[in-house]
């Protein structure tokens, strides 16, 4: 009985944490108290998926979604980070809960480039089975978050609340406004170890978000332009 709960708990973790994650939280070492940390906050959204909901057949919505989230998931936990939560067609990843390492943003950044590529392939691919082509933006920002398990009476979440946050969301919000598959802070930027990936990055100084005082500097790549890793550039400097 024991052991089959255990797997209970396990299969339920799987849903949202990669496996190295899961291990960590099944024996304890990780602190799921409430605190104050570092880490890296990615939001991803559909273009437009609302309009395609309003007239898709059931299956076929259900289907689009569970294609889109089971991608997105994957890559998410393929760089070990951890899905926060999915609402609707919109997906919140950490890389730092529940517990920060050294190159969070270097693997939330590799995540995010890789999911440019992998959302570009799917959207083609998409279209060839006859479904709309659905974009996807992609906030990536790093800063300082309150992580651990959320207590809120009847249900408790492990989650992460506070600026960086908002910040994240708000950049995959600009991200339609730029026509972007990515926009990146700089503040993610300058906690890198590794050079930058080559790709046709686009700076822009001092961008103001809706509902903060003050004004970011971002990165961000045209859609379609394509991203090559296969090359590295000089670090980026603030």
């Amino acid at each position: 009985k024991e052991a089959l709960q255990a797997d209970k708990r396990r299969l339920n973790l799987s849903r949202f944490f990669s496996p190295l994650v899961v291990a960590d939280l099944q024996d304890g070492s990780s602190n799921l108290d409430l605190e104050r940390r570092n880490a890296a906050v990615m939001f991803v959204d559909l273009r437009e998926f609302t309009s395609f909901a309003e007239t898709a057949p059931a299956r076929e919505l259900a289907l689009v979604l569970a294609e889109y989230r089971h991608l997105v998931s994957g890559t998410i936990f393929q760089h070990g980070g951890t899905v926060d939560k999915f609402i609707g067609d919109g997906v919140m990843a950490v890389f730092g809960q529940p517990t920060p390492t050294e190159d969070d943003a270097d693997r939330a950044l590799a995540c995010a480039l890789d999911l440019v590529d992998a959302l570009s392939d799917w959207k083609n691919h998409s279209i060839l089975n006859g479904y709309p082509a659905l974009n996807a933006g992609i906030g990536l920002h790093y800063g300082t978050v309150g992580g651990g398990v959320l207590d809120s009476g009847c249900h408790s979440e492990l989650t992460v609340i506070g600026d960086a946050v908002n910040v994240a969301q708000r950049l995959e919000t600009l991200s339609k406004s730029l026509d972007a598959p990515l926009v990146v802070s700089s503040a993610l930027m300058a906690r890198l170890h590794l050079p930058v990936p080559s790709a046709l990055w686009i700076s822009q100084s001092a961008v103001q978000l809706p509902g903060r005082r003050l004004p970011i500097d971002v990165r961000y790549l045209r859609r379609e332009a394509g991203v090559d890793l296969t090359e590295d550039t000089t670090s980026y400097e603030t």
